[in-house]
């Protein structure tokens, strides 16, 4: 089914009726320039520098006020109205829409809004939201994603309803049935070092369950090393692994039981070898449905394939002990991911 309304991107080069691609949560269409406005935010609409990704910011002052810019290209023949919702959320690998906030954010001067209504005349026409948003966000040390939710039906004066999920799969058909829903959840990390170290905590399941918990390596040199580990309920649940990145886009993912409200976090280290980290190059934590059957995969081939990444699935961490001579040479398979954190490597230099 086509995709009709205002569409926010997940990542640059996605398109209304799906893409390929290791980005989930970068949204190019959530601009967050800091204290300072956009100088030309005319930008914002601009066709050329909406296919590439620009303007692209996520300058966070905590206590402070900050412009949040957000974007939609209209995917729909003719006229279009939407109301574009916007909300944060502590950074989590992740962002069940329970924990959502909008406390903080206004518009036009009105600390009781947090939408915008944005209007569209043609086909492909980009609309953004100027004047801004001002979000201030609340705490000091302290990263936040953000979420737009594009409300493009009849019933747009009331707020999307944020209901509890409660497992990593319910979360997954979330995803799968709100695509007009675009979140931005990107740190920017150091890639000059020899060892790059980061860490993502993982908010689990209100109701617990099964969870498929990773690192998506993109575009890294396979003469260096992946190292992730993540505390567990117990021994079983426990995640430590080490090993050789075994092609550039290696993902490997390990099978976790969790109770019920149980909160973590997932630490890597990607040590390099004698090959430079290119331009691109990303490490990203996720976390994956635990469905992993063949008609699961391929019904999301046909309604998401960019929701999809081939991962190394290790089952859970005690077979992967037992299982360690013959790790490699397990075939790798596809994977839905349902939550993931963009840490975009820069140099600051």
């Amino acid at each position: 089914m086509s995709y009709t309304g205002i569409f926010i991107r997940d990542v640059v080069g996605q398109v209304p009726d799906g893409s390929t691609g290791t980005s989930w949560t970068d949204s190019p269409d959530i601009i967050c320039s800091g204290t300072q406005p956009l100088p030309n935010p005319s930008l914002l609409t601009d066709p050329n520098q909406y296919n590439q990704g620009l303007p692209s910011a996520n300058t966070q002052n905590p206590l402070m006020q900050n412009f949040v810019y957000v974007r939609g290209l209209n995917a729909t023949d003719g006229p279009q109205t939407s109301t574009l919702y916007m909300y944060y959320v502590d950074t989590s690998i992740v962002l069940w829409p329970q924990n959502w906030k909008t406390q903080g954010i206004m518009y036009n001067n009105n600390p009781d809004q947090f939408w915008v209504q944005v209007n569209a005349t043609t086909k492909n026409q980009i609309v953004g939201s100027n004047p801004p948003f001002i979000w201030t966000p609340p705490r000091t040390s302290n990263h936040y994603c953000l979420v737009v939710w594009a409300s493009n039906g009849s019933d747009q004066s009331t707020p999307p309803d944020l209901y509890d999920i409660g497992t990593v799969n319910d979360m997954g058909n979330f995803i799968l049935t709100h695509p007009n829903v675009g979140w931005r959840n990107t740190i920017e990390v150091d890639r000059t070092l020899p060892t790059i170290e980061n860490n993502s905590p993982i908010i689990g399941p209100s109701a617990g369950g099964w969870m498929n918990i990773g690192v998506q390596c993109s575009n890294l040199p396979t003469d260096g090393t992946i190292e992730f580990s993540v505390p567990g309920p117990d021994t079983d649940n426990t995640i430590n692994f080490s090993g050789p990145i075994l092609y550039p886009n290696y993902a490997p993912t390990l099978r976790v039981y969790y109770p019920p409200n149980f909160n973590t976090t997932l630490t890597y280290r990607y040590t390099k070898g004698n090959t430079s980290v290119p331009d691109g190059s990303n490490i990203i934590p996720i976390v994956g449905s635990p469905n992993t059957s063949f008609d699961y995969i391929s019904y999301i081939e046909r309604i998401a394939p960019h929701r999809l990444t081939t991962m190394h699935y290790f089952g859970t961490p005690s077979e992967l002990h037992a299982n360690l001579k013959h790790a490699k040479s397990i075939p790798p398979q596809r994977l839905l991911v349902v939550g993931s954190v963009m840490n975009k490597l820069v140099d600051p230099h």
